[in-house]
């Protein structure tokens, strides 16, 4: 699948700034990690034609040169053309977003016809662009870090997920990136789960400087590190327990003896003597199973054979085995059961979930004959509606408000969660503000945690989703104290403005069920 990215720099970096400076500076300063995981893990938008790989032929970063020129070099590096798109007036505004549109128009127009259109930028400015490529048959994805409006969105076929964004393309899990927070202890046992990742599902000699790369992108603090304190890539490698592979100084590559044959790899020459030049051995213990990845995302392994397209065969094994397990049921089957079924048939399908990013994602991706996906209180069921049904998890009675607040939420994109909920959110909010500096992930931990102190099931990404919602409205979580009601305040706040950006009517009785939704009251 032919594709065309268009990074709008100032505005995502801005609002990645907004949810905490690292983000901004992870994405500004690894653009080769984030667009690996575009090509390998990113689901293609629906109806893309084929099963190929994603291959991103056009590649510009539209920015401002005076307070980003230090990001340049990354995206140079990256492939990637960049717009210089200074200031215009005096109040800063620039012209990245015409400088975009006449791109988009002139690929659009070129010989070579693009499947897709890939547009980093929340402004809505953009939203004509969008619909002008739909009406040319084309695909669209937006990866939007900021506030959006709901016509932007529904004129776009794919929105990439922030959070995967986050914890994925830039490698964040429980927090910022942040290298003081991790040890040179951990900083090793991930480069070592990287290498025996790689090997693992290699079947020639590994190069030299395809490992130095896959460790770089995969562990990035250990170029900042200096290679975890060892100097030297080849230092680094020698201290790791990897016995018994061997680097063959012939081939510049690392070989596993065990099992590869001492041929040239993929991108060196064939014309390597006969003598092994393998070095040796490597001091530790050997492993007796391939190692497991720890506290970082998994490298980007390549699909099984005659898979390389795409995801199509083990997604059509995964819908015959689920419609065959749920035929095969007395009662609904719990998702996290579907799960461990799946993993035992269908081995490497958690690398990713098939680019859905989680297992309820792809769950409810899947259209199934015969099957139904339930989601109540935190937990999955796939059932058959014509035999089972879920007596322990009946359906409440509709809060008397919810017809009230449901389309006040909708507008802004929050859940309808319950009253106590959305009170024990922002409780924990203030209290973790309290208590500790702002940062994204421990601030989302937090309120979290609170909230299963009170016994009510919000997730964290439910937690995360909120807090996102108010930073890219305009919160600052970092600038003072702020209390239970302020928070309360400002919620109600974003949620009624995004109802008069998206012309939702609200009523006084409307504006009085948010507060007491929000409070807990109603």
């Amino acid at each position: 699948m032919r594709s065309a990215l268009f990074v709008d720099f100032d505005n995502v970096f801005t609002g990645l700034s907004r949810l905490g400076p690292s983000y901004a500076e992870a994405f500004a300063r690894q653009p080769t990690r984030w667009l690996d995981w575009l090509v390998q893990t990113l689901a293609r938008p629906p109806g893309a034609e084929g099963s190929s790989q994603r291959r991103v032929l056009v590649r510009r970063c539209y920015l401002n040169p005076e307070p980003y020129k230090r990001f340049r070099i990354g995206f140079s590096r990256a492939g990637f053309e960049i717009v210089d798109c200074p200031p215009m007036t005096a109040a800063g505004k620039t012209s990245t977003d015409i400088h975009m549109v006449l791109d988009i128009i002139d690929v659009l127009q070129s010989a070579t016809r693009y499947d897709e259109f890939i547009v980093f930028s929340a402004d809505a400015d953009f939203t004509p662009v969008l619909r002008k490529l739909r009406r040319e048959d084309r695909r669209t994805t937006v990866f939007a870090a900021g506030a959006t409006s709901a016509s932007y969105d529904a004129s776009a076929d794919l929105i990439i997920d922030a959070e995967a964004f986050l914890r994925e393309a830039l490698g964040v899990q429980d927090g910022e990136p942040d290298l003081a927070a991790s040890s040179l202890d951990s900083v090793m046992a991930q480069a070592e789960a990287v290498v025996w990742r790689v090997m693992d599902r290699a079947e020639q000699p590994v190069p030299l400087p395809a490992l130095t790369k896959a460790l770089a992108v995969q562990v990035p603090e250990l170029p900042l590190s200096d290679w975890a304190g060892k100097g030297t890539f080849l230092a680094l490698l020698k201290s790791l327990p990897l016995d018994p592979l061997r680097i063959d100084r012939e081939l510049n590559a690392l070989v596993d003896p065990r099992r590869m044959p001492r041929a040239a790899p993929a991108g060196a020459s064939a014309a390597a003597g006969p003598a092994s030049a393998a070095t040796g051995p490597f001091t530790a213990h050997p492993p007796t199973a391939p190692r497991p990845a720890v506290g970082f995302s998994p490298l980007h392994p390549p699909l099984p054979a005659g898979e390389a397209g795409g995801h199509g065969p083990m997604l059509a094994q995964l819908s015959r085995l689920i419609v065959e397990e749920v035929a095969a049921a007395e009662a609904p089957i719990p998702a996290a059961r579907l799960a461990q079924i799946a993993r035992a048939r269908l081995p490497g399908i958690e690398v990713h979930w098939l680019g859905h990013g989680s297992w309820k994602k792809l769950l409810d991706a899947l259209a199934l004959p015969g099957v139904q996906i339930v989601w109540q209180a935190l937990v999955g069921y796939a059932l058959d509606p014509a035999r089972h049904s879920l007596p322990g998890l009946a359906t409440e009675p509709a809060h008397p408000l919810r017809a009230s607040v449901a389309p006040l939420l909708d507008a802004v994109g929050l859940p309808a969660l319950k009253p106590a909920q959305y009170r024990a959110q922002l409780e924990g909010l203030a209290q973790a503000l309290s208590l500790q500096p702002y940062s994204l992930g421990a601030v989302t931990q937090a309120m979290h945690e609170h909230c299963q102190r009170q016994q009510q099931p919000v997730s964290r990404d439910q937690c995360l989703r909120l807090l996102r919602t108010l930073v890219f409205h305009g919160f600052a979580p970092e600038a003072g104290p702020h209390g239970f009601e302020d928070l309360v305040a400002l919620t109600c706040g974003v949620i009624l403005s995004a109802c008069a950006r998206e012309g939702v009517k609200v009523e006084d009785s409307d504006r009085a069920a948010l507060i007491a939704w929000m409070t807990g009251a109603g």
